[in-house]
């Protein structure tokens, strides 16, 4: 079997050897931040409360109405969180899923450690649109506690991450002031944009009164439709990869997507534009790609929170709030609305939009992500054979709104394990509930024009796995996970095979004081990587991380 690294590892040809002999090692630490290997038990959904735009903090447990799949079902959790920390009257009435994820301070009380993930959408932002959201952001860094983690990635035709998850906010602010420097690429694609409505009014106009026009009108929007496309799914996949890293830090997962806005009709907006076209309905669609993102985001309890960096869509009253002159409908039209929309109400978060200043916008988002009620049910009242259900959260207090995310689904061992490794990624040193280590060795022609192949070798222990016997002999069942980033984020594909691990009784003794080696070669481009292995033990779930970091000439 050969599984496809891309775009930087292109090939993995994996062996197994015999065990090789070493001295055991302890489990390490896991480190703060990062979600445990446990079997999910309870349907979690974090409900924030208001009324006229005030958080309402006195709510019970009676007072709310939960609905999945159509039916209303009783609540067996329930938790008010309060700058972060939980308050029940006691933990018994939190949901055990929640307990797992909280730390603990002085005073012994539990508290949710923030996760913050900021996802900068640059194809589809304008050199102006960083600065006002930039600025926002700066405060909030300013803001975060000891126990906050924030990473901030960027999508610009190719993914990268500019700073991993962290607390040390001068790197944080470090990364921000990089970001302000490069031009998105959403720049170039106005241009074209631009130039595409030039050359297609007239041929699009005359449309209806000539053949050649109509040929010509129906070309030129099928071919700019199919750029769209490209730049559509290159934004979604990459903000599902970003979603399913967050998935595994432990604590509250916020996610700040700043963008202008998805087509998730490709080419919509160039019609919108030219007016009146002789085609009633394109054959481009992104929906079933966003809507895999947003149950990506309701699986994993990620609230989505959306940056409309346009600024203003209307002139205001107050000079500062004035927005420069409206671009064209490509920018500001009602279809690129509806993909930021989407996300945010999906999932239970805001759309911010309307407005030059995001400072007062991001601090609403972070109070939200420290004052929340936690409700649950167990799962034994949803259907396990439906992988995502709808969800509806309401209250029964006059005049209160509520929020919560729309649908959830319990996500199975292998996606939990994919989790891991994106999260590992974008978190050089993640570790995880057994060592892994990873060698790399020197590299040498033979891949192709500009590739190289690199040979390289997994271990872990033996001890840390687990077996089961038959027929004298032991065995255990690995799902290996392989992937790697380069020095500025671009990020591989994660592929995973399984690997079977036998231990005959005779040695048992022996290979407990040993550990299992894993050896393969990747074809690789050259420059600086960071190769990342991920080691699922199947019959318990736990997973291993470890990583390397190379210079492949």
């Amino acid at each position: 079997m050969r599984p496809v690294f891309r775009p930087l590892v292109l090939a993995l040809l994996a062996g197994l050897p015999p065990l090789a002999a070493a001295p055991p090692e302890s489990d390490p630490v896991l480190v703060q931040g990062v979600r445990a290997a446990v079997q999910v038990t309870a349907m979690d959904l974090d409900v924030v409360a208001t009324k006229d735009g005030r958080p309402v903090d006195d709510l019970t447990r009676e007072e709310f109405r939960v609905t999945v799949d159509g039916r209303e079902l009783p609540l067996d959790y329930f938790t008010r969180v309060t700058a972060g920390t939980l308050h029940g009257p006691d933990l018994a009435t939190a949901s055990p899923d929640l307990v797992l994820e909280t730390l603990a301070n002085d005073a012994g009380e539990r508290y949710v450690a923030r996760q913050f993930l900021v996802f900068f959408d640059d194809a589809h932002l304008l050199v102006r649109d960083r600065p006002r959201v930039v600025e926002a952001l700066r405060d909030l860094v300013t803001r975060l506690s000891p126990s906050d983690r924030m990473a901030l990635v960027v999508y610009d035709s190719s993914p990268g991450v500019l700073v991993p998850f962290t607390a040390e906010k001068e790197a944080l602010l470090s990364g921000l002031a990089r970001l302000e420097k490069k031009a998105p690429s959403g720049q170039a694609w106005e241009t074209q944009f631009r130039q595409q409505q030039n050359a297609l009014r007239a041929p699009c106009q005359y449309a209806a009164f000539s053949v050649r026009y109509r040929n010509a009108c129906d070309a030129g929007l099928r071919s700019w439709s199919e750029q769209v496309e490209a730049r559509e799914l290159g934004s979604l996949r990459e903000l599902r990869r970003a979603v399913a890293a967050l998935s595994a830090r432990s604590g509250k997962r916020v996610f700040l997507y700043v963008s202008r806005g998805l087509e998730l009709r490709p080419g919509q907006s160039l019609v919108d534009a030219l007016g009146p076209a002789p085609l009633a309905q394109y054959d481009f669609s992104v929906l079933d790609e966003f809507r895999q993102v947003v149950d990506e985001a309701n699986r994993s309890g990620v609230t989505v929170h959306a940056l409309d960096a346009r600024g203003l869509a209307v002139e205001a009253a107050d000079a500062s709030q004035r927005s420069p002159t409206l671009l064209d409908p490509f920018l500001s039209n009602q279809s690129r609305r509806e993909g930021l929309a989407g996300l945010a109400q999906e999932t239970g978060g805001l759309l911010l939009e309307n407005r030059n200043d995001f400072t007062t916008s991001v601090d609403r988002v972070y109070r939200e992500a420290s004052n929340y009620y936690s409700i649950g049910v167990t799962l034994s009242a949803v259907d396990p054979k439906k992988p995502v259900v709808p969800v509806k959260v309401t209250t029964t207090r006059e005049g209160v709104s509520v929020r919560a995310r729309l649908s959830w689904g319990a996500k199975s061992a292998e996606e939990a394990g994919r989790d891991r490794m994106e999260m590992a990624l974008v978190t050089p040193g993640a570790s995880g509930d057994f060592p892994v280590a990873v060698e790399v060795a020197p590299s040498r022609k033979g891949g192709g024009l500009g590739r190289r192949i690199t040979p390289f070798t997994v271990r872990l222990p033996i001890s840390a796995l687990t077996f089961v016997e038959k027929d004298g002999v032991r065995t255990a069942t690995l799902a290996v996970s392989l992937a790697a980033v380069d020095d500025a984020g671009a990020k591989s594909e994660v592929t995973t095979a399984r690997v079977p691990v036998e231990v005959p009784l005779a040695r048992w003794e022996e290979a407990l004081k040993s550990e299992f080696t894993y050896r393969g070669e990747m074809k690789t481009r050259t420059g600086n990587l960071r190769f990342v292995a991920g080691v699922r033990d199947v019959a318990s779930d736990r997973i291993g991380i470890g990583s390397a970091p190379v210079r492949v000439e």
